[in-house]
């Protein structure tokens, strides 16, 4: 069994003991240079493991990513690289078969592709057509397209909903639409997603991953499935597992007052702004604040409620989302 390991400088920290079982390189697309490789690994921060998979995309070797934390693309952290070797030589290990997104452009997307203004909080009309069905015409901030594991990234926290691993299926998600009919879609993986008729006062792009970046030069662009990245897995975590996993560590790093805004909307479900403050008491600048790092950190949703005779901004815990804050 032999592993080459793909790293920034090409080559390996000292918390790797040596063996001649492994060896390092720096990356490259190069089938020369893996194809005597039983596996192949990429070592680094979480940018650049979502840079080297990208390259790396339709290669057929099963690919280890190994980085220094709890990555949601890690198969493991680099201090237990002996256990990985044990169990690769045991055949305690799966292959999970990763889907992308493409535009055909010439790169791919793990997470998800979006199609938005390059200036902000700048509304975008377009037309969304799935497999030559016309879905609707929509005026927002942008359109989000997302695979199962970017369903737990940017899709929730607008407004998207967990798709679980294993399910062929990808998620169409409109940023902050001007109509709340447009609800989150979940097509399946083999369709055709055509955004056309794109009009914006600002120039659109398309963001792959939030790492490449193309203009729109045309009034469409069509999104479908990429190749496929053969991911190492040692445990038997789900979707559910991981994404519970990234929760829980956001949560951690939260002040108080942010804790007990999540834990209030967890048991009242959606409220208004000063909904909040009667029933926690915290002062309105606090709110606001915790209220802007919620959704930054994609925990809670904004969204339109009726009170009375009139429509209020409220908030409420983001889709897919079970929380346990003490």
């Amino acid at each position: 069994m032999k592993i080459i390991v793909f790293t920034k400088d090409g080559e390996l920290p000292r918390e790797f003991t040596k063996s001649d079982e492994v060896d390092s390189y720096p990356l490259t697309t190069d089938e020369t240079v893996f194809s005597r490789y039983d596996f192949i690994g990429v070592l680094g921060t979480d940018r650049f493991i979502l840079s080297a998979l990208h390259k790396l995309a339709g290669v057929d070797k099963p690919i280890i990513t190994i980085g220094y934390g709890a990555g949601y693309l890690n198969t493991i952290n680099v201090t237990d690289f002996g256990d990985l070797m044990s169990s690769l030589k045991k055949g305690n290990y799966t292959v999970e078969a990763i889907p992308t997104l493409t535009t055909g452009q010439g790169y791919v997307a793990i997470n998800d592709i979006v199609v938005a203004p390059t200036r902000s909080a700048t509304l975008m009309e377009y037309t969304l057509i799935i497999n030559n069905e016309f879905a609707w015409r929509d005026s927002a901030d942008g359109l989000i397209i997302a695979t199962p594991i970017g369903s737990t990234a940017y899709a929730l926290s607008a407004g998207g909903v967990l798709i679980y691993g294993g399910l062929r299926s990808f998620e169409i998600v409109p940023i902050n639409s001007t109509n709340i009919a447009r609800v989150p879609v979940i097509v399946p993986d083999d369709s055709r997603i055509v955004i056309s008729d794109l009009l914006s006062r600002s120039k659109i792009e398309v963001i792959a991953d939030g790492l490449v970046r193309r203009s729109v030069n045309t009034t469409k662009v069509t999104v479908f499935k990429g190749p496929e990245i053969k991911l190492v897995k040692l445990s038997t975590a789900t979707a559910l597992d991981r994404y519970r996993r990234i929760i829980e560590s956001m949560i951690s790093d939260l002040p108080p007052s942010a804790k007990l805004i999540l834990k209030v909307l967890e048991y009242e479900g959606p409220l208004t702004p000063k909904e909040i403050i009667e029933k926690t008491l915290i002062p309105q600048r606090t709110v606001r604040a915790s209220l802007r790092l919620l959704l930054r950190k994609g925990l809670v949703n904004r969204l339109i409620v009726p009170r009375g005779s009139s429509r209020l901004v409220a908030y409420a815990i983001s889709n897919g989302t079970k929380l346990n804050i003490k």
